[in-house]
């Protein structure tokens, strides 16, 4: 581009302009000495992606990680998963099965009334409550309407005692052929000093080689008194005598505390909480016959 020195002497007074060479830069005009932005908009300055490429990098590393300690950690789990359900249950081609009691939906929810208006007229204080009876055959009802429990599972009722055998199939959780198969027991006595409940439970698989024993045995004290605050009110408690977990002897430390196990339920302050205290203080007796639970209302 030629420029004509005479005429950018008239338009700038400057001696100096003699020696000023121009130059063409884009739309950009740039006079040594002085600069004249003749474009219309601003250069863009370049765009930084460094930091984010960086920050991706930093997340796809994270997820990685994650992934790979999910991995381990559902090996691991699996893995014990595994070890547990080898030593509990046992391998067969023919399960134990149970006798299904068949009940209509209508039947069962007549002796889910039967029971709610017992509760109810516990709660609202009636007078001359008509004693609840739950049948075996009732209960068994119950369990053979489950899909999974129907046929792998039956109660039975003798006096003073309950009884759960199970043949539970294991592929629910993969494992084909393989059932949790045993039972467990409920028992109601006493020593002549203590009225005790007991709890065992116990497989066919024999586990020896992890622990001898039941899976778990536990015995307790149970007592019916009055509470201090108020004296109508019939409070239930519950002291360990015994117990064995898993080949584990429940320490002497612990059973010496003589620590009410149900203390929990009379101290929370819950409206469920309290309903249950209020249903448990209207309960008279609850008896174990042949066949059969009877539970006595408190009468007014």
């Amino acid at each position: 581009m030629s420029t004509d020195p005479e005429l950018l002497k008239k338009l700038i007074d400057d001696d100096e302009l003699e020696s000023i060479i121009l130059e063409k830069e884009g739309s950009r005009t740039i006079v040594k000495g002085i600069a004249i932005d003749t474009s219309s908009q601003k250069t863009k300055k370049p765009v930084r992606k460094g930091w984010l490429s960086c920050c991706c990098k930093c997340m796809l590393f994270t997820m990685l990680v994650f992934t790979l300690l999910g991995v381990l950690a559902v090996g691991y789990a699996y893995s014990i998963l595994d070890d547990v359900v080898q030593h509990l249950t046992i391998e067969t081609d023919s399960p134990k099965k149970f006798p299904i009691v068949q009940m209509s939906d209508a039947e069962l929810q007549k002796i889910i009334n039967r029971v709610e208006d017992f509760v109810d007229d516990i709660e609202d204080k009636e007078e001359d409550i008509e004693d609840l009876v739950l049948t075996q055959d009732e209960i068994n009802a119950f369990i053979g309407h489950s899909d999974y429990l129907r046929g792998n599972l039956m109660v039975t009722l003798h006096k003073d005692h309950i009884v759960e055998e199970y043949s539970f199939p294991m592929d629910i959780l993969g494992y084909d052929n393989r059932y949790f198969v045993g039972n467990e027991y409920l028992a109601l006595n006493s020593d002549g000093q203590k009225d005790l409940l007991e709890m065992k439970m116990e497989t066919e698989a024999t586990h020896e080689d992890w622990f001898d024993g039941p899976l778990y045995f536990m015995q307790f004290q149970y007592l019916i008194t009055k509470s201090k605050e108020d004296e109508g009110e019939n409070m239930l408690k519950l002291y360990l005598e015994q117990g064995k977990f898993f080949g584990q002897e429940v320490s002497e430390d612990v059973i010496d505390q003589h620590q009410n196990l149900l203390e929990g339920l009379y101290d929370a302050d819950d409206d469920d909480v309290e309903a249950i205290r209020e249903v448990i203080s209207g309960i008279e007796s609850v008896s174990i016959e042949e066949g059969k639970v009877v539970v006595k209302a408190r009468q007014n």
